[in-house]
Formats: structure tokens, C-alpha cells, sequence
């Protein structure tokens, strides 16, 4: 009986050197040697979990007689649109979108974004399983301002945006926002379809693939849906389809800009230029873009000229490597999905096997 006690005791003793020396020390040195990505998961850790814990159950909302019918209809809608995601385009299935979230008209995050001044190119945040990522959100504005600010200094183009909605790619039970329910009944589901895409392919290192890609099954499984559940010939599809237009010939304009801009800046821009020399020539740059912009043949919007100039003067380049973080593969996806003859579940197929790849 010693004896086993004894082996115990070893067992045991080895035991405890495994944890201390080559787990908790590495835990400890980690949490040493990154402090601020720590402090920053744990509040993001905290502000999410302050919302799925202050998010509803669809059914509990259904049965609640004081939330709005209007609310109720859009759940059920949207739980039409997730089952169509999974059943047809052939996502993923998950519990994501069947809780209800309030924000009683509160926004809830701040996107940080930052380009280099000079050249379109995005600073890169590291994350453990994320990777490199573009964007840095918050829950807390002042925590954005400051990180905004810290990159301003640095020199930095930086904007500070919103986010309708996000996935948090299984770790946490996303819900449906107050928000997104006064969104169309195309945009409400070009939203959850390219949500929910996120949980099916995710590239790590490639925010600019699994955006455009989520982006472009956002879009198409959306009109899918909408002639599957109305009519090829519906007046809710027609509504979505037509209020894309000139949205496309903006995506395709700045896109076209965003090529010419980073060829002026190889071409025109030389070690010998002063600061204030290559800050007057981005600014000349920029008005011959919004002239561009002036011109464009926009079907219903007539402020695209002058909000893009507001931007332009407030973010730089950031609003350039927007359109490039999720429009600027459209073309290479639009290729690949006329391969597969426009079928979108064979599609997402194809892409699910090229990132196993």
C-alpha cells in the first residue's frame, strides 16, 4: 500500500511539473508579453457576452404580446432565410440568428479600420486563431477613439465605422439585432446569408477573400431567395435587384479609382517629395476622384459626390480598401460561379473544398 502511495506521489509530482513548466509558465509569459491583447479580448469577450446573455429566444419573443408585430414578422422572416441557407445554398448549419437582441437604439460596435497615407495598404491587427485581420472592433467608443487617435499619430488614415452585423465564427451564439429589422426585406437577407457564410469558409490570414466571398454569397443567395419565396417576376425582388444597380456602378467606379489612385502613388509620388509636398498631391487626387464621381449616372442617388468627398477628407484611404475588402474579387467569383452554370450551392461547394485545399 506505501508503495502505491508512493507512486502516487511521483505520478502526482510529475504531474504538477507538466502544468507549471510547459503550460502555465507559457500561459503566464504569453499574458506577460502580450498585456494589451489580453485587456482587449477580455472586454470584447465581456461586451459579447453582455449581449447573447441579453439576447432573447425567438419563441420567448414570439410569445411576448408587448414586442411589436412588426419585430415578429422579421424574426419569422429571417428564420425563413436561415433555413434556406442551410437547406438550399447548403451553409453550415449552426444556432446563429435565433435569439433577438435590443439596442434600444444604441449602436453597440466600433470598427477601426487604417490604411497606410500614402499607399493602399491596410495595417494589420494579429490575433491568435484569427490571424492578421484589417479591422479592429470595439464595444466601447472611447477605447476606439483611442486606438483611432494612437493611429493617427503613428500616421495613419484611419475611419471609425459601424457593423449591422458579425460573426464571432462559432465562438459565441450570434444574435439578431434590433438594427437589422429596419433593413429591406433584400438587404435583411443578403445579410444573413453572407453572416452565416463566415461559419461555413474562413481563411485565416485572408480577410479579404472570406469578406468578398461572403459578400458575393450574400448578394446572389439573397436574390435566390426572394424569387424562391415571391417570384421571379416579384415586385420584392425587382426592388432588391433595382436598388443594387447603383450600388454596382458605385462598387465598380471605386474600384476603378482605387487602381488608377495606387498608380499614381507608384508613379508619381518619389523619395525626393517633402510630407506637405505628397499631402497637397493626395488632396489633388482625391478632387479629381470626386469630379469623376460627379459624372458618374447614378439612377437615384444624387449625393454620392458629396458624401465621397466628406469621406475622402475625414478617412483617406480607408474608404478606398472598404470597397476592395469586400467587392474587389467580385469579378473572380463571378467567373467561378458561371462555371459551375450560376448554381450557388454547387458554388459554395467549390469554394468549401478550394479552402480545404
Amino acid at each position: 500500500m506505501t508503495g502505491e502511495c508512493v507512486i502516487l506521489e511521483m505520478r502526482f509530482r510529475y504531474v504538477r511539473i507538466f502544468f507549471s513548466d510547459f503550460v502555465l509558465l507559457p500561459v503566464f509569459a504569453f499574458c506577460l508579453l502580450n498585456a494589451d491583447l489580453v485587456t482587449y479580448g477580455i472586454c470584447m469577450g465581456k461586451g459579447q457576452m453582455d449581449i447573447v446573455l441579453g439576447a432573447r429566444d425567438f419563441q420567448e419573443v414570439y410569445a411576448d404580446d408587448s414586442v411589436d408585430v412588426h419585430v415578429k414578422e422579421r424574426l419569422r422572416f429571417i428564420e425563413e432565410v436561415r433555413e434556406f441557407a442551410f437547406d438550399s445554398i447548403g451553409l453550415t448549419r449552426n444556432d446563429n440568428y435565433t435569439t433577438y437582441y435590443d439596442q434600444k437604439g444604441q449602436r453597440l460596435l466600433y470598427v477601426v479600420t487604417a490604411s497606410k497615407p500614402f499607399e493602399l495598404k491596410a495595417h494589420l491587427w494579429s490575433f491568435p486563431i484569427l490571424g492578421d485581420v484589417p479591422y479592429k472592433g470595439f464595444f466601447n467608443e472611447e477605447k476606439a477613439n483611442a486606438e483611432s487617435e494612437r493611429l493617427k499619430a503613428e500616421g495613419w488614415d484611419v475611419d471609425i465605422g459601424g457593423a449591422s452585423g458579425w460573426s464571432t465564427l462559432g465562438w459565441f451564439k450570434d444574435p439578431v439585432l434590433s438594427g437589422m429589422l429596419r433593413m429591406s426585406e433584400g438587404e435583411l437577407a443578403e445579410l444573413i446569408i453572407h453572416e452565416l457564410t463566415h461559419g461555413t469558409i474562413f481563411v485565416k490570414d485572408n480577410v479579404d477573400y472570406n469578406e468578398n466571398l461572403a459578400q458575393f454569397v450574400g448578394v446572389e443567395g439573397a436574390k435566390w431567395f426572394l424569387a424562391s419565396r415571391y417570384g421571379k417576376d416579384s415586385d420584392e425582388l425587382s426592388a432588391y435587384v433595382n436598388g443594387n444597380r447603383d450600388g454596382d456602378t458605385r462598387t465598380a467606379f471605386m474600384l476603378g479609382q482605387a487602381k488608377w489612385l495606387s498608380d499614381a502613388y507608384g508613379n508619381g509620388f518619389t523619395a525626393r517629395m517633402s510630407g506637405p509636398q505628397k499631402v497637397q498631391k493626395k488632396k489633388e487626387l482625391f478632387s479629381m476622384i470626386v469630379r469623376r464621381a460627379d459624372s458618374l449616372q447614378l439612377e437615384s442617388d444624387t449625393t454620392f459626390a458629396k458624401r465621397l468627398a466628406d469621406r475622402l477628407e475625414k478617412s483617406g484611404n480607408t474608404v478606398f480598401m472598404q470597397y476592395l475588402r469586400y467587392e474587389g474579387k467580385k469579378d473572380d467569383f463571378t467567373n467561378e460561379f458561371i462555371l459551375v452554370n450560376e448554381n450557388l450551392r454547387e458554388f459554395v461547394r467549390k469554394m468549401s473544398e478550394k479552402y480545404r485545399e
